[in-house]
């Protein structure tokens, strides 16, 4: 199913799929420049109490950016929802957390699924940068476009040497694709009336501050709430409040169950 089956996969960045005999099924869904890594601390909190868990890692991504930029976001949304439909074949409820575009995407797979519960941590309402809009012109010429090293998007140190991503540049027609995925999923949140919970750090120099707010203002939702974090940067599920986003998800699937 996952089209860079062929090629070297990172350390730590393989999917991961732990089957429990709860009746309840979590999707965690990665990052756009991340691959299952960035959700394997939270998903084996949840494993731990008994949830089944499912971290696909969608085509191009835990590989190389030269991978990466053969694939787009209709292939990883369309590997999003066939894991979806895989752990709904297991399990009787399934929920779904999603990490920045995998949240995007976990909001698209609600309004499509009337998933129940949803967690969104760190998604973006935009693309900050006004290079955005210079990107379709760039992409006739370059595909993939080298940024200098970054600090992840993660303030702890330790967190940081361990995090394997694609940090040495961007791909040049998907962050175009993302940007357009952003704005598709900003007009179909008002369709989207799953449980929700928002999680998003002060700190986060990826995204708009304003993110968080303004999913919640524009959710269909009866049912949701915002947790802001202090110590954390935007990868906020291996940063230094992890265990902290651990807790707050399991308390949050944990309610009237």
């Amino acid at each position: 199913m996952n089209k860079s089956q062929d090629v070297q996969i990172m350390k730590g960045a393989e999917s991961e799929f732990k089957y429990s005999q709860d009746q309840i099924g979590i999707l965690l869904l990665h990052g756009f420049l991340g691959n299952p890594a960035e959700m394997k601390y939270v998903g084996e909190k949840l494993f731990e109490i008994g949830y089944t868990i499912s971290i696909p890692r969608y085509p191009g991504h835990g590989t190389s950016l030269k991978e990466m930029i053969k694939t787009s976001t209709s292939d990883w949304v369309i590997f999003a929802r066939e894991s979806l439909i895989e752990l709904q074949s297991k399990c009787k409820i399934v929920y779904i957390v999603g990490l920045s575009m995998g949240g995007l995407i976990t909001l698209l797979l609600a309004k499509e699924f009337n998933i129940k519960k949803i967690v969104l941590m760190s998604v973006p309402t935009a693309i900050p940068s006004k290079i955005i809009y210079f990107v379709p012109f760039l992409s006739r010429f370059i595909k993939i476009l080298p940024k200098p090293k970054s600090n992840k998007g993660i303030n702890s140190p330790e967190a940081r040497d361990k995090h394997v991503c694609y940090d040495d540049g961007l791909p040049v027609r998907q962050t175009w694709e993302l940007h357009c995925l952003i704005k598709k999923t900003i007009k179909s949140l008002s369709e989207v009336y799953s449980e929700t919970l928002i999680m998003q750090s002060t700190g986060d120099e990826v995204i708009p501050k304003n993110s968080a707010d303004l999913l919640y203002s524009n959710l269909g939702s009866k049912k949701k709430q915002i947790i802001w974090f202090q110590k954390s940067n935007h990868v906020i599920s291996v940063d230094y409040d992890k265990d902290q986003v651990a807790k707050e998800i399991i308390d949050f699937f944990g309610m009237n169950s």
